[in-house]
């Protein structure tokens, strides 16, 4: 009985041993390399614009494209210090697109339709409040890998019009998204101040929910929810950033 006892008291003084160390991975260790410090600031974005012209252009099954359109993409970020190697801050987005075919024609086995005066026009806004922990690679200084949390909301709007076969027909829709995402990346700094940034995501939950108009008749709603924990290749991001 008293060995038993023994080797209880002493199972249980090695687990309390255990419990009482603290295994240090970097993030609360005071004498840590610091990239990003305390009271700073951190200005990124990201932009995209493309044109492009259609003139009896061939396409699949689609022939004598007319037409032409624009995109433009602008997301900007703004990050502040509170704490050494910690962010807090918001990023904002805008996106337009606007696509006007002036005729095609759709061919398929024996089925043909031609389209005219087709005009699309995308636009959303979309905010999103982050927070971004650095874990610095070595003590240069220079490269630090970081997680971006993200919560936003993204809003937005879609006009559709096309005359088939002598009709004219139109569509108008709101779209409206919620956001939960988590991006991974490693930042390099170029020079004192500026940087390059790559992250991708890896984890997401979007809620989305549309209220359409059809030729100002009829109505409709669409909802939609997912979400996704797996490496999302076309989340790629690489951006400028400036550190001060």
């Amino acid at each position: 009985m008293k060995k038993t006892l023994s080797v209880l008291a002493l199972a249980l003084c090695v687990c309390l041993t255990v419990q009482a160390q603290r295994y240090d991975r970097g993030y609360a260790n005071t004498t840590q390399k610091v990239f990003a410090p305390k009271g700073s600031f951190m200005i990124a974005g990201t932009g995209k614009v493309t044109w492009h012209r259609e003139d009896n252009y061939n396409f699949l099954v689609i022939d004598g494209i007319d037409g032409d359109g624009y995109s433009v993409n602008i997301s900007p970020t703004f990050l502040y210090m509170p704490w050494n190697n910690i962010g807090v801050g918001l990023r904002l987005g805008y996106d337009r697109m606007k696509l006007n075919v002036d005729k095609a024609s759709l061919d398929i086995s024996e089925i043909s339709m031609d389209i005219d005066d087709y005009f699309r026009l995308t636009q959303s806004f979309e905010a999103a409040a982050i927070f971004r922990p650095y874990i610095p690679l070595g003590n240069s200084g220079r490269f630090s890998l970081f997680a971006q949390v993200e919560l936003g909301f993204n809003a937005g709007r879609v006009k559709n019009t096309a005359r088939i076969s002598e009709e004219v027909k139109g569509t108008y829709t709101e779209k409206y998204k919620f956001l939960v995402g988590v991006n991974p990346g490693i930042t390099a700094l170029i020079t004192n101040h500026f940087a390059m940034e790559v992250s991708v995501g890896v984890l997401g939950f979007n809620y989305n929910w549309n209220n359409m108009v059809h030729n100002q008749i009829s109505y409709g709603s669409e909802s939609l929810a997912n979400a996704s924990f797996m490496l999302n290749l076309a989340t790629i991001s690489i951006s400028l950033a400036y550190y001060l």
